[in-house]
C-alpha cells in the first residue's frame, strides 16, 4: 500500500508539472534581461572605477595636451646663430634651440628671411610670430612679449689689422672724441654704453648704420667706417667663412649688451604660450639638450 501510495503520487505530480503553463517568451526576455544587466552591472564596477579617463569629458582630456601648432620664425642671416645651408636648410645655435624648446609645447616652426628692420615691423602686424636673439626695451614691451632670457649677448670692436697700433689701449669714448667712425646694424641693441653714444648729437655724423650686419665688414674694408660692433661668435664665422683673417681682427674693447630672449608677437601670440616655452627652456636646460646644442657650435 505504501508503495501503491509513492506511485500515485508520483503520477500525480507529473500531471500537475506537465500540465503548468509554460513560461512566455517575454518572461523569458526579461529575465535575460534583468540577469544581463546585472551582470554587466558587476562586471562594469570592477573595470571601470569612477576617475577613469573615460569618464572624463573629451574637452578636458584635450585640455592636458597642446593642440599642435605652427609657428613663423624670422630670420636674418647671422652665422652661426641662424644661416643657410647650400642645401637651403635653415640652421644655426639659435634655431635649434628655438626648434627645441617648440618642440616640447607641440609646435613646428616655419621660417621667413628678411632684414631685421622689415621683420620687426612684420612681427608688429602679426605676419610672424616670433624672433630671436631680442634685447628686451620698453619700446618693444609695446608690440611683443618677451620669453626668459636664454643666453648672453655682448659686443666686440673690430677693426682694420692696419689700424691696430693707432686704436690701442683707448676706451670707445676717447675713440669717438677722436672722430672715430663706427659701423651699427640698424635696431640692434648695443647695451648702455653704446646706447648713450648713439644718442649724443655730438657723435651722430659718426656713426654709420647699415641694414644688414654684414654690410660692416665690407665697409670697414671700403674705409667707410674705422670699425664696427659685432658679437664675437658671429665674427669668427664670418672673418673665417670671407677669407678676412689677416684684414679684419678683435680690438681689446668689448661692450656688455646683455641677455636676450625670444620675441612673440603679439598680434599673434597669447602670453600662455610664452609661458609654456619659459617651461619648455628650463626643460631642455635640465635635460642638457640645451648644453649639447651650444656644444655644436663652439669653436
Amino acid at each position: 500500500m505504501y508503495r501503491l501510495n509513492k506511485s500515485l503520487l508520483s503520477i500525480v505530480f507529473l500531471v500537475v508539472v506537465s500540465c503548468s503553463p509554460p513560461e512566455s517568451s517575454q518572461d523569458q526576455s526579461a529575465q535575460k534581461e534583468i540577469e544581463s544587466s546585472h551582470d554587466t552591472a558587476d562586471s562594469s564596477s570592477k573595470r571601470e572605477p569612477l576617475h577613469s579617463s573615460s569618464l572624463v569629458p573629451k574637452s578636458i582630456e584635450q585640455q592636458k595636451t597642446p593642440a599642435p601648432c605652427e609657428l613663423t620664425l624670422g630670420w636674418d642671416p647671422w652665422e652661426p646663430y641662424q644661416y643657410l645651408t647650400p642645401d637651403n636648410q635653415v640652421k644655426g645655435l639659435e634655431i635649434e634651440l628655438i626648434q627645441s624648446m617648440a618642440k616640447q609645447v607641440n609646435c613646428s616652426v616655419a621660417f621667413k628671411q628678411g632684414e631685421w628692420m622689415n621683420l620687426l615691423e612684420d612681427l608688429k602686424s602679426g605676419k610672424i610670430d616670433m624672433l630671436g636673439g631680442a634685447s628686451k626695451t620698453k619700446p618693444r614691451e609695446l608690440f611683443a612679449h618677451f620669453s626668459e632670457p636664454y643666453r648672453h649677448e655682448s659686443f666686440v670692436l673690430y677693426l682694420s689689422t692696419e689700424s691696430m697700433e693707432d686704436y690701442a689701449e683707448k676706451s670707445i669714448y676717447e675713440l669717438m672724441e677722436e672722430k672715430f667712425r663706427l659701423g651699427v646694424t640698424e635696431d640692434y641693441i648695443y647695451g648702455e654704453a653704446i646706447g648713450m653714444i648713439q644718442d649724443n648729437k655730438t657723435y651722430q655724423s659718426q656713426i654709420v648704420t647699415v641694414p644688414i650686419t654684414e654690410v660692416n665688414y665690407y665697409n670697414l674694408m671700403q674705409d667707410n667706417i674705422d670699425g664696427f660692433l659685432e658679437d664675437p661668435f658671429v665674427a669668427g664665422y664670418t672673418i673665417k667663412r670671407k677669407g678676412l683673417s689677416s684684414k679684419i681682427a678683435a680690438s681689446g674693447i668689448k661692450v656688455h649688451s646683455g641677455d636676450v630672449s625670444i620675441m612673440f608677437s603679439k598680434a599673434s601670440i597669447k602670453p600662455e604660450l610664452v609661458e609654456q616655452f619659459n617651461i619648455a627652456l628650463e626643460t631642455i636646460k635640465e635635460s642638457g639638450e640645451y648644453k649639447k646644442i651650444l656644444a655644436t657650435y663652439s669653436h
